[in-house]
């Protein structure tokens, strides 16, 4: 069996549907995927050997990353909530960082 391939309008929603952080059963739902169609879809996000999956999670990346960018735009701005939201954001980042080079969860 092939690996299934999406053409590139598709794979542009997926994506868009990635940048707003939708996980991929509600990107799933969104594009109206039913039965073998859906479990297909599922099957290939999911796979780590999928191109379908890297270009998802490079998606989520990039929504990461401007949310990162806005919180900063504001903190350097002088806004209190946003430093206070940048130093939590932070800390969490390094425990992650931590948690996986301690134990690759």
């Amino acid at each position: 069996m092939g690996i299934r391939t999406y053409d590139e309008e598709f794979v542009a929603r997926v994506k868009d549907f990635a940048v707003i952080g939708l996980y991929p059963a509600q990107i799933a739902e969104r594009l109206g995927l039913e039965g073998q169609d859906r479990q297909e879809f599922l099957r290939d996000i999911c796979s780590k050997k999928h191109p379908l999956h890297e270009e998802y999670l490079l998606s989520r990346a990039n929504r990461e990353q401007d949310l990162d960018a806005s919180i900063n735009e504001l903190a350097a701005a002088g806004d209190v909530d946003a430093l206070k939201l940048e130093s939590y954001v932070r800390f969490h980042k390094e425990v992650d960082n931590l948690k996986m080079e301690l134990f690759d969860v």
